[in-house]
């Protein structure tokens, strides 16, 4: 019978502004209790049903994010933060080398920036790119690293009372084959414009 879960959670941070220049880093360390896993679906070469929910004693997920800004003007503003995080987790007797094990999902180590730049009057250009570490996935396997590319063009304008954003994007800018889950693959490259008003 599953015990429902339980977690404290701590956060301690700093965040520092020196113009043009902002900073902040923080610490964190959440304790649960009764961690509620789904280990799969069925069982290898069996097509019989697992003990799909269980509970996991204790986990224990601790890390550090750090994240710096710049602001040149009005003109130019870029952001990078990194985040580094560890699980420590109980045995059972439920693990396999098969199981959907929650908590090794994550990666230790994400990497992120994001920069803009108005090129133009009220139009900007945007760059923005993730990496995110190697990292454990059910059934046994392992997802390789990856760094992804976004890029964008923005434009905003009025049209009587009402203020518009027009835009282009391509995500993936550089043709990543990667993983975000073990099995599906993310597209090459994806495409889009969008439009927003504002009342």
């Amino acid at each position: 019978m599953l015990k429902p879960e339980s977690a404290w959670e701590y956060e301690l941070g700093i965040i520092q502004d020196w113009n043009p220049y902002s900073y902040r880093a923080a610490v964190f360390y959440y304790d649960i209790h009764d961690f509620i896993n789904d280990n799969g679906i069925t069982s290898p070469g069996t097509g019989l049903g697992s003990d799909c929910l269980y509970n996991i004693p204790h986990v224990k997920l601790y890390g550090f994010e750090l994240e710096a800004s710049l602001r040149l003007g009005k003109r130019f503003q870029a952001t990078a933060s990194y985040v580094y995080q560890q699980v420590d987790a109980d045995e059972t007797r439920y693990d396999e080398e098969w199981t959907y094990y929650l908590p090794e999902l994550l990666p230790k180590h994400k990497v992120k920036f994001l920069g803009r730049y108005e090129a133009w009057k009220d139009g900007f250009i945007q760059l923005s790119g993730r990496y995110v570490g190697e990292r454990q996935a059910q059934k046994g396997e392992t997802l390789d690293a990856y760094v992804v590319l976004d890029a964008g063009l923005e434009q905003r304008f009025k049209l009587g009372l009402m203020e518009f954003t027009a835009g282009a994007y391509v995500s993936n800018l550089l043709g990543e084959e990667y993983q975000e889950q073990a099995g599906y693959q993310m597209p090459r490259q994806v495409y889009g414009v969008r439009l927003a008003a504002k009342f």
